[in-house]
């Protein structure tokens, strides 16, 4: 059953981008969809998972080593949010979204 996560982070868009390593090389098994961006607060990240187990041995494994080896004053505050997806609607072919996501790392 697909599985979301919502995060949001109090710590700079530069700390994200420190950290995004985690998620993305390589993309961890499970992992649908990745998306961040700033907010006024920090950042706020919002992943799919193929299953709440995926997310779990994600979070228990590389995001807790990520963790661990800051040191706790450098660790940023976050609230994550499960959510079980009762509806899902794709409106477009995924991989017709990917050239639009190369283009917002371009654009930065």
């Amino acid at each position: 059953m697909v599985y979301a996560v919502v995060g949001d982070v109090a710590a700079s868009w530069e700390r994200y981008e420190c950290l995004a390593a985690a998620i993305s090389e390589p993309a961890p098994a499970g992992l649908i969809l990745h998306v961040a961006g700033p907010t006024d607060e920090g950042f706020r990240t919002i992943d799919l998972w193929d299953s709440k187990q995926a997310w779990k041995t994600f979070r228990s494994s590389r995001l807790q080593e990520m963790a661990s080896a800051l040191p706790a004053s450098l660790r940023p505050r976050s609230t994550l949010r499960g959510l079980r997806p009762i509806n899902v609607v794709l409106g477009a072919d995924l991989s017709a979204v990917a050239p639009a996501l190369s283009d917002l790392k371009e654009e930065q």
